[in-house]
């Protein structure tokens, strides 16, 4: 009973970190499209996951 618990856990971890992972690399994706759409250059800085970024839109 308690692996079964612990398999439960574990996949319902993993599935939210995945999703939050993607959701925000989609957020990157769109404020670089954004940032196009007006003519700007975008900048992103970000570090191995796309969990901790920075994000600059420079108009020339």
């Amino acid at each position: 009973m308690n692996r079964k618990w612990f398999t439960i856990i574990t996949l319902t971890l993993v599935t939210l970190i995945v999703t939050l992972v993607f959701m925000n690399e989609y957020s990157i994706y769109q404020a670089t499209e954004l940032c196009r759409e007006v003519g700007g250059l975008p900048g992103v800085d970000r570090d191995f996951l796309p969990i901790n970024w920075s994000f600059t839109c420079i108009r020339p």
